[in-house]
């Protein structure tokens, strides 16, 4: 299992569990709907990390994003061949 910290650019994932050492970090999060079961996409890695989550953007601290464990979601290719035939 990975966490949030580790993700890259594009990348979509589920929250699987929230391991931060403060109840007030879990609270916060929560408040914002970042909770288990929820999916994210990644914005902007780096720090801090900005993800998207029911159409609301946050701005998540590394640190915070490391207690954030995830199950990555595989990645859909697409091909400029595809886009071009649905136009």
């Amino acid at each position: 299992m990975v966490t949030l910290s580790n993700l890259q650019h594009g990348d979509r994932a589920i929250i699987v569990s929230i391991d931060a050492e403060d109840p007030h970090t879990t609270a916060r999060l929560a408040a914002r709907g970042i909770v288990p079961g929820m999916t994210l996409g990644v914005l902007r890695a780096g720090d801090p990390v900005l993800i998207g989550i029911d159409n609301e953007r946050w701005a998540i601290n590394r640190s915070e994003a490391a207690s954030i464990h995830v199950d990555l979601e595989p990645r859909q290719r697409r091909s400029l061949f595809g886009l071009l035939r649905r136009a």
